[in-house]
């Protein structure tokens, strides 16, 4: 990888020496230090992309950043790259990317009352349309982040291979 990448990542990540001490450091312990979730290489970056772009398209927006966290300090990439790909979808942009997410989910899966006619009755109708909404935004969620995560995933190991092969000239 490029010195120059390298150095802005480094300077500019959060670094584990300013979370010694600190409360989240009591939390979790010693392996909110673990090399693999700070280190900078091609397998820790490309995961936490894409660990960061799923989690930010599942309809999960207040708790996004604290799934992340765990998930990648679980799966061992990176976490500060984790935590900032969790931002894509911020308050300015979350009604855009629901909006898609329900139309994918929508047309992905078709009418879906049969799954909850059994679940409520017919006075309740309006109980039946949200779980048929949070399904089809959920389904369009994880189809969303599934292809985001992929594309995030493939594009750093891309990227890292040809600034790699540019060095070595």
């Amino acid at each position: 990888m490029s010195r120059r990448i390298r150095t802005w990542l480094e300077n500019n990540l959060i670094s584990r020496d300013r979370l010694r001490g600190e409360r989240i450091h009591k939390m979790l312990g010693e392996r909110l230090f673990a090399r693999e979730i700070w280190h900078i290489d091609r397998y820790t970056i490309s995961g936490g992309l894409a660990l960061g772009l799923f989690v930010a398209f599942t309809p999960t927006i207040p708790f996004q950043m604290i799934i992340a966290a765990f998930c990648a300090l679980w799966l061992r990439v990176n976490l500060p790259v984790a935590l900032a790909a969790c931002w894509i979808t911020n308050p300015l942009t979350i009604i855009f990317f629901y909006k898609m997410a329900y139309n994918i989910g929508y047309h992905s899966l078709g009418k879906l009352p049969w799954i909850f006619s059994g679940l409520v009755e017919k006075e309740q109708l309006g109980i039946r349309d949200i779980f048929t909404k949070a399904v089809y935004l959920w389904t369009g969620g994880m189809l969303l982040g599934s292809v985001a995560a992929l594309a995030g995933y493939g594009f750093v190991r891309i990227a890292w291979y040809l600034a790699s092969r540019k060095e070595k000239k």
